[in-house]
């Protein structure tokens, strides 16, 4: 009897292992295109704005390409802000403006739903104010607001979408939707089969077993 139990155990943590990792890393659920959406810079252990939440232009953009996304924003005070870095990683420089001290950064996400921690180093020279720390970037789900779609499968990156827009002549800007739209992914639908099956499996077995102990 314990090695039907150790079986039916170690069958529930294999499910587990499979079911959990879909989780993981989730596609961004909306169709292809750009965004805007709106943003608070907060401290790394409240949900208070930081001071730095000052130091960036709000909305920021996303845009989507098959289920993954980039957010693009720009920094107002790019002379303070001497290092940004997300998951570790420099952020990439689309463009810079010495004159104005703005520079527009892109880097990828997986999600918007949650605020995504970041590493900043700020430098104020004239009150010699020299300090790196966390923040993290909370996004408001209520001002999601979809530019354009895009084609699936032929989406730009952020910076090219932005040399396009440039040589453009503007005759895009009409096709711009309002609304926010779902695009169901079809890894959910095949993972929810998976996952239907693999409890069926589950059930099946703690039937037969449950017959057999009876017997």
């Amino acid at each position: 009897m314990k090695s039907k139990m150790s079986f039916v155990g170690l069958l529930c943590l294999v499910i587990a292992f499979m079911v959990l990792p879909l989780h993981v890393g989730a596609a961004i659920d909306l169709v292809d295109g750009e965004y805007t959406i709106s943003y608070t810079v907060l401290h790394s252990d409240n949900d208070s704005a930081s001071i730095a939440n000052d130091y960036w232009d709000k909305p920021a953009k996303l845009f989507v390409s098959n289920g993954q996304g980039t957010i693009q924003m720009t920094i107002n005070k790019s002379a303070w802000v001497t290092e940004f870095k997300v998951n570790n990683q420099d952020v990439k420089v689309i463009s810079q403006n010495e004159s104005a001290d703005k520079r527009t950064v892109e880097f990828p996400v997986t999600t918007i739903s949650n605020p995504i921690t970041a590493d900043i180093h700020v430098v104020v020279k004239d009150i010699q104010y020299d300090h790196g720390y966390k923040v993290r970037f909370s996004f408001d789900q209520s001002s999601l607001h979809q530019v354009k779609e895009t084609p699936s499968n032929n989406h730009q990156s952020g910076e090219e979408e932005s040399t396009a827009a440039n040589s453009s002549n503007g005759s895009e800007a009409s096709s711009g939707r309002e609304s926010q739209v779902a695009n169901p992914q079809t890894g959910d639908t095949a993972q929810l089969t998976i996952l239907v099956l693999l409890v069926a499996v589950t059930g099946f077995v703690l039937m037969r077993n449950f017959k057999l102990k009876m017997r």
